[in-house]
């Protein structure tokens, strides 16, 4: 096996305009000894989604760092990681494995528990049950905080008065982006005097695209006038439905405006790159997050917010508000409702 299957890829990297990250010379040949080496693996089988571009790109980052030498492993099939992760560890020696992604958590955390000295960094995992090995850092990211910005700029703009909200799994991750929405929402209620109802669904799925669209368009049927998608790939089927429907819907992860600019309203945003790129690098310096869960908020600096305002839909002063209660949660000045313990 090679670290990358280019030729298998090639076509996906390219829209995401990540070429470089591919061929940098220090990626394709085994680290010199002084090096600290970073491995990525990630699989390509059920698509390319904004969460999984968005670890990858950490990595990008950090190939542009000096003393760091990265190996991607890149993968068109889920059951070809193990390998992959093996071949980082026994050919590469790795000194820090990032990965993340639905499709992959389980053999990731075997490959952990089978490899006990090797550090491994995952990004927003499920460990709710406590089967996180002690030498794995997860990173996961308040979106409970952003979250209820949005749910406030939603209750503030609805005209409908129901707003749909559409998750992918129903775990304690995509939970705490719904406790954070209604909150904001209730607050939205208050503050115009109405009663705003919210429409809630969970696919089952982040991968099922037709799922998302099926979802998002009974709320729409159902009177929702914005529905907000927590759901991958899947998701991507909610914004399909919303751009039909000519309704809205809020993206996630990433600024999602590209993929319907007359749907996606804004997007809840989680700078995944410079989270990887900063904790691997706090490794490399001698810290040692195994074990730890490294949970990222407004307070941490420039890790979660909301971007693509549509602003001939939303008014500035909704905007300007926004702002203002981001900078609230930041300050701890507001305690937003959570599904994390």
């Amino acid at each position: 096996m090679k670290p990358l299957d280019v030729l298998g890829i090639i076509a996906v990297i390219l829209t995401a305009c990540f070429v470089g990250y591919i061929f940098t010379a220090d990626t394709l040949f085994a680290p010199e000894e002084e090096e600290y080496t970073v491995g990525l693996v990630m699989e390509l089988e059920s698509g390319f989604d904004s969460f999984t571009l968005q670890i990858a790109e950490g990595v990008y980052l950090l190939s542009k760092e000096d003393g760091i030498t990265t190996v991607p492993y890149i993968e068109d099939a889920v059951n070809k990681v193990w390998d992959s992760a093996e071949e980082l560890i026994h050919i590469y020696e790795a000194d820090l494995i990032v990965t993340g992604g639905y499709t992959i958590i389980d053999t990731m955390t075997s490959s952990a528990l089978a490899n006990p000295t090797q550090k491994y960094l995952m990004v927003d995992t499920d460990y709710s049950a406590g089967e996180q090995p002690d030498n794995v850092a997860n990173i996961i990211f308040r979106s409970n905080e952003p979250s209820y910005v949005a749910g406030y700029v939603a209750g503030m703009v609805t005209k409908s008065r129901i707003i749909g909200f559409m998750g992918g799994v129903q775990n304690y991750i995509v939970e705490d982006f719904y406790c954070g929405f209604a909150a904001g929402v209730e607050r939205a209620e208050k503050e115009r005097g109405v009663d705003i109802e919210i429409l809630v669904d969970y696919t089952g799925s982040f991968l099922d695209v037709d799922l998302g669209y099926a979802s998002a368009l009974s709320m729409y049927d159902a009177g929702a006038d914005i529905v907000y998608q927590v759901a991958g790939t899947c998701g991507t089927g909610a914004i399909d439905a919303a751009d039909v429907c000519g309704k809205y819907v809020i993206g996630v992860d990433v600024d999602q405006s590209y993929l319907a600019p007359d749907a996606v309203i804004f997007s809840v945003v989680k700078h995944i790159p410079q989270a990887v790129c900063d904790t691997s690098l706090l490794y490399k310096a001698g810290e040692d997050f195994s074990g730890q869960t490294i949970s990222l908020g407004y307070a941490d600096g420039d890790y979660v917010g909301l971007a693509g305002y549509m602003e001939d839909v939303i008014p500035e002063s909704v905007i300007r508000k926004a702002g203002e209660i981001e900078k609230e949660i930041a300050e701890g000045k507001i305690t937003v409702p959570s599904a994390v313990n």
